[in-house]
């Protein structure tokens, strides 16, 4: 298995950030959707992004922010924050689905 090396790229909100830049990630500040999709593209193209975190109260939808970036080549974390609506998990079906069974 190769290792990707690279850095952590983490887009969020101006009250967050700096607890990722504490770190050592690169941070990126975005209001929406929109433009943390533009920071992902902009900092895509550097190519030393090993994964993009990206803070879920930013981007909203998810599963469209997902579709979006998908082309950009750098794996995306959406992670939930405080502020995120929070859903209901139920984990049998995440079972189910990881073992191709649902």
């Amino acid at each position: 298995m190769q290792v990707q090396r690279g850095r952590v790229l983490v887009v969020g909100d101006r009250d967050t950030l700096p607890l990722f830049r504490a770190i050592g990630a690169r941070v990126v500040e975005a209001a929406n959707a929109d433009e943390a999709l533009e920071a992902l593209r902009r900092e895509a193209a550097r190519g030393d992004i090993a994964v993009a975190i990206v803070l879920k109260h930013v981007v909203g939808d998810e599963d469209e922010f997902r579709s979006r970036a998908a082309g950009l080549g750098v794996p995306v974390l959406v992670l939930p924050s405080k502020w995120a609506e929070a859903k209901p998990v139920d984990v049998n079906k995440l079972v189910a689905r990881a073992l191709g069974l649902g």
